[in-house]
């Protein structure tokens, strides 16, 4: 990785955990090899630096104690939210250390997930659009972390060329191979486009509706916000979202974390309920992660002449060259003393 992409992504949103998760205890996090931690305390969600100062111990191991995080080796206590050392047992009752915080960063409860930023954020905050929407059932699924590049996992997520041969477990033998020519609109750092495909009836158990003919329409936030909504004949809609948050310097390591949603129609006309929807996605992904963590180089180039491209990736060329343009932004926006990005205007590709 560049230094100028490792600058722009300690400048990004990035999701760090499952709320349901946090509920449960304090959690460990990482973004760009910096160790976090993710608990919630009187009320109060924190993300802060995930080491104690005191012998450099794993925070995450602690316990949540009096709206405060407890170290587990000395017992001290860091305040929720300002991440200030409240108390230190082994020093006589009310004895201060008003030096001695943790670092904090700013948090974001969205799309069932916690979110942080390590820096000043460059970009907004990304927004998946149509979520929320009243009618929608929505799981979350578990954290995978992998081997690969956060645009290699970003570009196989809208990769519909590879269904009949990666996903034949979950979609089926008789899945449509041929992708149709389709056109990518661009909107700032944001990539939209549609395409329809058949599973050939052998989805979902061989679903009747929902294991044919559908509509997909694709979405890309960049850097690494990707999210579907699915179409099918009769007003049923199934959505999908993933999030690939870089865990070092390198680029070589992501933690993945999706969503899954359907609604109403899906559930109470097909039949078909949230949870059923969120192991169909589960094996979904897990059919892709051998894929992923196989692919050389591990990080999708951003040179288009590095590697052979057909019709069907036509988004993947838009997404390398707009990801490229972005870090060429943040460049000259860092020099120019600049606080956010100024994107081109929206442009359509056929």
């Amino acid at each position: 990785m560049e230094d100028t992409e490792r600058r722009l992504l300690r400048r990004s949103w990035f999701p760090v955990a499952r709320i349901e998760d946090v509920e449960q205890g304090p959690l460990e996090a990482n973004i760009l090899g910096t160790e976090l931690v993710v608990f919630r305390a009187g009320g109060r969600l924190t993300v802060a630096g995930g080491r104690c100062p005191h012998r450099g111990v794993a925070l995450w191991l602690g316990t949540v104690r009096d709206a405060c995080l407890e170290c587990p080796y000395h017992g001290w206590l860091f305040e929720a939210g300002t991440g200030r050392c409240v108390e230190i047992p082994s020093l006589p009752a009310g004895t201060t250390q008003p030096g001695i915080r943790l670092t904090t960063y700013p948090v974001r409860e969205a799309y069932g997930h916690v979110w942080t930023c390590l820096g000043d954020p460059y970009l907004p905050f990304p927004r998946m659009r149509g979520y929320g929407e009243p009618g929608w059932r929505f799981a979350f699924g578990p954290p995978a972390d992998l081997a690969c590049g956060m645009r290699q996992i970003t570009e196989n997520f809208r990769d519909m060329a590879h269904f009949p041969f990666v996903h034949t477990g979950t979609m089926g033998p008789r899945v449509r191979r041929e992708v149709g020519s389709y056109e990518v609109r661009r909107d700032g750092w944001d990539l939209r486009w549609e395409l329809s495909t058949d599973l050939g009836g052998t989805a979902l158990d061989g679903h009747e509706v929902l294991a044919r003919q559908q509509t997909i329409t694709y979405r890309v936030s960049l850097p690494m916000v990707a999210y579907n909504r699915t179409a099918f004949p009769d007003g049923g809609k199934r959505f999908v979202a993933q999030f690939a948050t870089p865990l070092n310097e390198e680029g070589t390591r992501v933690r993945l974390f999706w969503v899954a949603g359907v609604n109403e129609i899906v559930v109470e006309e097909h039949g078909v309920s949230i949870e059923e929807m969120w192991e169909y996605e589960r094996q979904i992904f897990e059919e892709d992660y051998p894929i992923v963590e196989n692919q050389r180089p591990v990080e999708a180039p951003l040179d288009p002449r590095a590697q052979v491209h057909t019709r069907s990736d036509k988004y993947g060329i838009v997404f390398r060259r707009l990801y490229r343009e972005l870090l060429d932004t943040f460049a000259r926006d860092e020099e120019q003393g600049e606080e956010r990005g100024t994107p081109a205007a929206p442009l359509a590709v056929s």
